[in-house]
This record gives C-alpha cells, structure tokens and sequence, in this order.
C-alpha cells in the first residue's frame, strides 16, 4: 500500500510542477513519465480485477456447497 501512496504523491508532485512549468514554458510530460504512468494504472486495474474475480469465485463455491 505504501508503494501505491508513493505513486499518488509522485504523480501529485509531477502534475503540479507540470502545470508550474507550463506558465514558464511548454515542457509538460516525457514519454517515459506517460508511460510510467500507464503501466501504474494498469497494475492498479489488474489487481482490483484479482480482488473482485477472487471474490466472485469465493461466493460462487460458497453457493455450490
């Protein structure tokens, strides 16, 4: 959970700087921060898939017994 707040701020920190610059000049995000960025939120969207497929199966062995 730690990592994932980590993330959230980082992600925080660099959107505010990214709009500071914007005023200044036209920087903005690297492709790597985009793509730092996608892989973040697949794996956040893998993982709460798990959850809620682990907790459909559970509730559906729960039925077939």
């Amino acid at each position: 959970m730690e990592e994932i707040s980590f993330w959230i701020h980082w992600l925080h920190v660099r959107i505010h700087t990214a709009r500071h610059d914007a005023r200044h000049d036209e920087r903005g995000f690297t492709a790597v921060e985009w793509l730092v960025i996608a892989l973040g939120v697949i794996t956040i969207a893998g993982v709460a898939i798990a959850a809620i497929k682990a907790y459909v199966e559970a509730q559906a062995n729960k039925l077939g017994n």
